[in-house]
């Protein structure tokens, strides 16, 4: 029996030491044993405690972290939600075991990657942008071909890439120069839909009505379109969505919209003002009384509940805030990055099971 006591004391020591043992790939990784500056972290139980799911299955077969890549984006397979794909600053990763394990993208190698969009139809078929270029895959990233690329500029960044889950043939892409491209045939043609002065950080396509999108821009706020790209909300004085945001001090310096699948028109925006919140598609907003004041703190990341709209999170560089009254109050985390929460990503199908996303400040 003693003999077994000891076996089960060296074991727990030699537990204790790979625990604190940091492996990185590339520069930039390093740190105080057992604090992970950024890469993806996964909590089970609505946010009550965080894991760092950063392990990297290699070609040789070794095993290293990726505790220090930026994350740009994570995107979930629709269909597999075990499926889960990284752009980051370093470059393409995924993971078919729900982050249990990920693998890196080689043809891209360390290369940024600023956005993914996965087909609502068929989970092989992957849109990426990378640079100056859009890439595709037809076969669950085995191959890849570049749909369109634009050499002429080098200052030019293809920044956000979006799938619509009604027609497949919809690809929507944007860039840094506030150009937005659409395809109609599944990739292999692009039309240049709309120029605008200002960067383009996000498409957001409403999941009630594929044609209604919102293109957020860098800081002049909120471009929209009911119609797939025919005519725009900044058109007419009417339809300018940006009109009630003009009350709200800096909060056309966009940093990430989100949408209330409980209801219809509801939209969660954060900006350098804080977080709003529209229930009429862009018509009007209203300020969330936050802990800390207006323009007090840099929110990147958040999420809505996607069966109780009175759970909302947000993060900051470093703290992540909970709310289980629609944003009356709100309760607060330290971060478990000391990066800056940049995504939040809750699983629709297990509410209790949330990704987030961390970037270097």
């Amino acid at each position: 029996m003693q003999k077994v006591f000891k076996i089960f004391c060296l074991i727990c020591v030699i537990f204790i030491l790979v625990s604190c043992v940091q492996i990185k790939t590339g520069p930039g990784g390093g740190g105080t044993p057992g604090v992970l500056p950024l890469g993806i972290f996964k909590s089970n139980d609505s946010s009550v405690s965080w894991q760092s799911k950063a392990l990297l299955a290699n070609v040789q077969g070794k095993f290293l972290a990726i505790t220090d890549v930026s994350i740009n984006q994570i995107i979930m397979d629709p269909s597999d939600h075990n499926a889960l794909y990284l752009a980051t600053d370093q470059g393409l990763f995924y993971s078919y075991d729900a982050s249990e394990s990920w693998q890196q993208v080689t043809i891209f190698g360390s290369a940024p990657i600023n956005s993914i969009a996965v087909d609502y139809f068929n989970k092989c078929v992957v849109f990426v942008t990378a640079g100056q270029s859009i890439y595709k895959t037809d076969d669950c990233l085995r191959t890849w071909q570049e749909l369109y690329f634009d050499k002429s500029r080098p200052n030019l960044q293809f920044t956000v890439i979006a799938t619509e889950d009604y027609n497949k043939n919809f690809v929507y892409a944007a860039n840094n120069l506030g150009e937005i491209l659409k395809s109609t045939d599944y990739g292999k043609t692009w039309q240049t839909i709309k120029r605008f002065n200002n960067p383009i950080k996000q498409i957001l396509i409403d999941k009630d009505d594929t044609r209604i999108i919102y293109f957020c821009t860098e800081s002049e706020g909120i471009l929209k379109t009911t119609d797939g790209g025919k005519t725009w909300s900044d058109e007419k004085t009417e339809t300018n969505i940006n009109k009630g945001l003009d009350a709200f001090y800096d909060s056309k310096l966009i940093h990430y919209l989100t949408q209330d699948l409980t209801q219809k028109d509801s939209f969660m925006l954060a900006s350098r003002y804080g977080l709003l919140k529209t229930t009429d598609g862009g018509k009007t907003w209203q300020g969330l009384e936050l802990i800390t004041p207006e323009r007090g703190a840099n929110i990147y990341g958040v999420a809505i509940d996607p069966k109780d709209n009175k759970i909302i999170y947000y993060g900051t560089d470093t703290t992540l805030y909970k709310s289980i009254d629609g944003g009356k109050n709100w309760a607060t985390q330290k971060s478990p990055t000391s990066g800056t929460i940049n995504i939040l990503l809750i699983d629709s199908q297990d509410q209790k099971l949330i990704y987030l996303g961390a970037k270097g400040n």
